[in-house]
């Protein structure tokens, strides 16, 4: 009888431990409810397409659906930190951007999350190089044409930011060059869009995702590539390495992040659910259309990827010498 009794005890303590692993498998596969899938910027972004190109098909995947919810604001700090305060069971993710994992924590003083504490990385979806963008009917074919410019009169050329992405690339540049050039700021992307293509700023660094219809409409000309190798899309855009600054080289990315917590198996699950619908032809056509690459690195690659970002980008500003309070 003690032992029928001892046997009962153990096979309940058994189950009791992994009802909270198996509730979490249950939210990743979508027997639990959907799944949120966070985005730091406003909707019809680059950021916020390829959230709901990879979130439709692993909703598929895992039978349930795949709701974007967009966050923007604050650099991303909204977003991040809803993220880091959220279940750890796979019921939230988020798709973040170089900027807000990896360069954020390298510029600004205080911030609400850490990106290596808080978060976990499910997996690399996509990449690209950044672009030096100028208006096409300006004086500027080449990146030396705007550095000999800002070298003749200091602050006589102006470039846009609207992210922080686009201020670190371009005061690297500058510290490089030796130049002094005057930032203006804007809210995103598409509200500096307009400006560049009107002339009244001299050039922005992004990325192809948002610059790519300006380019193919010939509103925008492309100087320069900063990624380590010319760009397949891009072939005729020599890279910043070539035109002089051998050191001088940054991508943009973007992964799926979960908090901090969340059971290896789900992580494992919902990495093994990105790998495959990133396969898929279909949905590597659409992020190409968007004017990025796919990542094919498996999970313990994306991993060491971003941790690696995080050291990067601090190098990278230690000669910038961007800081934010």
């Amino acid at each position: 009888m003690k032992m029928k009794k001892l046997a009962h005890h153990l096979l309940l303590s058994a189950a009791l431990a992994c009802i909270a692993p198996v509730s979490a498998i249950a939210a990743a596969n979508g027997a639990g409810g959907p799944i949120t899938m966070i985005v730091p910027f406003s909707a019809g972004g680059s950021t916020d397409l390829l959230a709901r190109v990879i979130g439709k098909g692993m909703g598929e995947d895992l039978h349930t659906s795949v709701i974007v919810e967009n966050k923007p604001g604050a650099e991303g700090f909204i977003a991040a930190r809803d993220l880091k305060q959220a279940k750890p069971d796979g019921s939230t993710l988020m798709l973040v951007t170089t900027s807000v994992y990896a360069i954020n924590p390298a510029i600004f003083s205080k911030i609400p999350y850490d990106s290596h504490r808080d978060f976990v990385t499910i997996g690399m979806v996509a990449s690209s190089p950044n672009v030096i963008l100028v208006n096409s009917k300006s004086n500027y074919h080449s990146l030396q044409d705007v550095i000999r410019k800002a070298r003749s009169a200091p602050d006589s050329v102006n470039y846009a930011t609207g992210a922080t992405m686009h201020l670190l690339n371009a005061k690297w540049l500058e510290a490089l060059s030796g130049t002094k050039m005057v930032s203006i700021p804007y809210k995103g992307s598409a509200a500096a869009y307009p400006d560049l293509v009107a002339g009244r700023v001299d050039f922005m660094v992004d990325q192809p995702l948002s610059s790519l219809p300006f380019i193919q409409q010939g509103k925008l000309r492309a100087i320069a590539v900063t990624s380590e190798q010319r760009w397949p899309q891009m072939p005729d855009v020599p890279t910043v390495a070539e035109q002089g600054y051998p050191t001088f080289s940054t991508t943009s990315w973007w992964a799926v992040l979960a908090p901090a917590g969340t059971p290896q198996k789900v992580v494992e699950r919902l990495n093994a659910s990105l790998r495959k619908n990133l396969a898929k032809p279909d949905i590597q056509d659409k992020i190409r259309r968007l004017g990025a690459d796919i990542s094919t690195m498996s999970l313990a690659q994306s991993q060491q990827f971003a941790a690696q970002e995080l050291d990067k980008w601090k190098r990278i500003n230690k000669i910038a010498g961007v800081k934010i309070n």
